[in-house]
């Protein structure tokens, strides 16, 4: 049996806020019955695991409002129009943690949670970084550490490391780096 997609038949505009916005979207089904859904509108993102050496990376502990806390995440932030990815990624670190890296390989796209939001994260891990200074943004509050990937995978797998992103960027280089061998 072929299910076809719902066709997009209205979509209205319910809140308009400083990084994202929510509509109500109405869908007909192939036989016509009619649904709606309230999607967060959010734009692209990067997530970057920067390395220094082949064994330590740089993270940063970064206030939250949303969880009210310090979080130790990878550089991450979203993709501004106009912007590629790449583009987005270079720039997120030299703001977050004041690097530019003289690579950048692919790791991935997902979607970090499909149900409601049409936010797609682009992963990367960058090297050959030269320091040239942080740039964070006026509401940005963080601290970038350097770690060993031992040290990450031990936070991995204890749960210390509460960032999904993090967590999943982590796993795939490890997993990616594993298949090498």
């Amino acid at each position: 049996m072929i299910v076809l997609k719902p066709v997009k038949i209205s979509e209205e505009l319910l809140f308009k806020g400083l990084r994202f916005q929510v509509a109500r979207r109405s869908y007909a089904k192939s036989e016509g019955e009619v649904f709606r859904r309230d999607v967060v509108l959010f734009p692209e993102a990067v997530v970057v695991l920067p390395f220094i050496d082949d064994e330590r990376i740089i993270l940063i502990k970064q206030f939250r409002p949303s969880i009210e806390d310090y979080i130790v995440e990878a550089p991450a932030g979203v993709v501004d129009e106009g912007e590629t990815p790449e583009e987005a990624a270079k720039r997120e670190l030299e703001e977050e943690i004041g690097y530019i890296p003289g690579e950048l390989t692919p790791l991935g796209e997902f979607y970090p949670t499909p149900g409601y939001s049409t936010e797609k994260m682009h992963f990367y891990v960058a090297r050959s970084l030269r320091y040239v200074g942080a740039k964070p943004e006026k509401y940005e509050i963080i601290e970038p550490f350097t770690i060993t990937l031992k040290e990450a995978f031990s936070m991995v797998e204890s749960n210390a490391l509460k960032d999904m992103k993090t967590v999943l960027a982590l796993l795939l280089y490890g997993l990616r780096h594993s298949m090498e061998r």
